[in-house]
């Protein structure tokens, strides 16, 4: 019998360092996992997740086209986009302006719709604010971008083309017909989590998180009245905002239309591998199905839950 790719993949480490406590300690260098989720993963408990699995290819050197299984049966096609948000190039506007175009075809199907799986603050979010974009790029930068590069805040340039995409992604999602967002309960905190972080280190002055303060207030504020609504603002179109109960391990947007589907599932924070293949997208929507049976629409109704959830939110950006 074929090994799958999991097997693959888990061979190839297992290479590395044959002794288990060995390799577990190794992981525990490359991934935020503790010691007993790191064994999960390897006993196949849990599958390391594509963010995990990049990770370790690029901390290792490993050759994911080499372990993958060619059989056509068995694998999907998905192609990864490695977006440079600082100092873009023309193939890095390219992939943004294809992404709006396919989002503008869904958005003119009456029936077309988005679901997102989210943990941390999404793009058609913080695209909102040019400051929070700022900050979300600096994270970016700082984490994955050449290791010698630290770059403070205050030094963060959005190009205007790029801020242009940004917000012509926010206009074209809310001309989607129906939208689904199904967020982690800690996707502001987690944010506030990173300004304080970064704030420790210096990167961020005192006056710049008072700036991020006051940004967050006003999407918090923005969020709350679609919720109540559970429609978009300017254009009436359907939001289903959904918390989930559960951690939510890796971020997802799925698109659909009548002629068009499009799965993508985050890497790398802001970077992404996607697919239009319909039955890597008709797999995901099963997970979603699992994910809302875990969760609790808020918006539209549930007004007592909304108020609570949204002034928690408030107090946990206010006491920054």
């Amino acid at each position: 019998m074929k090994q799958s790719y999991y097997d693959n993949f888990l061979e190839t480490i297992e290479k590395r360092y044959p002794r288990k406590s060995d390799l577990a300690n190794a992981l525990m260098d490359v991934l935020p996992l503790e010691k007993e989720s790191i064994y999960r993963r390897l006993r196949k408990d849990v599958y390391f997740t594509a963010e995990e699995t990049m990770k370790i290819a690029q901390a290792w050197n490993i050759s994911i086209d080499n372990i993958i299984s060619a059989n056509p049966q068995i694998t999907r096609p998905f192609h990864f986009s490695m977006i440079k948000y600082v100092n873009p190039e023309e193939a890095d506007y390219k992939i943004l302006e294809d992404w709006n175009h396919n989002l503008e075809l869904i958005g003119q199907d009456p029936k077309g719709r988005m679901v997102e799986v989210i943990n941390s603050l999404p793009r058609s979010l913080y695209s909102r604010s040019e400051h929070l974009t700022r900050f979300s790029t600096m994270k970016w930068l700082y984490k994955y971008g050449p290791s010698h590069e630290v770059t403070p805040f205050r030094d963060i340039r959005i190009p205007e083309r790029m801020r242009e995409l940004d917000m012509e992604y926010v206009r074209l999602v809310h001309n989607i017909s129906e939208v689904h967002s199904l967020h982690d309960r800690r996707f502001v905190a987690r944010f506030v989590d990173d300004i304080a972080y970064f704030r420790s280190i210096g990167m961020v002055a005192e006056d710049e998180v008072a700036l991020l303060k006051e940004e967050l207030l006003t999407l918090i504020d923005y969020m709350a009245e679609v919720a109540n609504s559970g429609r978009f603002l300017a254009t009436a179109n359907k939001l289903f905002f959904y918390l989930s109960h559960t951690w939510l391990d890796t971020e997802y947007l799925l698109f659909e239309s009548e002629r068009l589907t499009l799965s993508s599932v985050s890497i790398l924070e802001r970077n992404s591998i996607a697919s239009a293949d319909k039955k890597v997208f008709d797999r995901f929507m099963n997970m979603v199905q699992s994910v809302k049976r875990s969760s609790v629409l808020m918006s539209g109704s549930n007004t007592l839950q909304q108020v609570e959830f949204f002034n928690r939110q408030r107090d946990i950006v206010t006491a920054l």
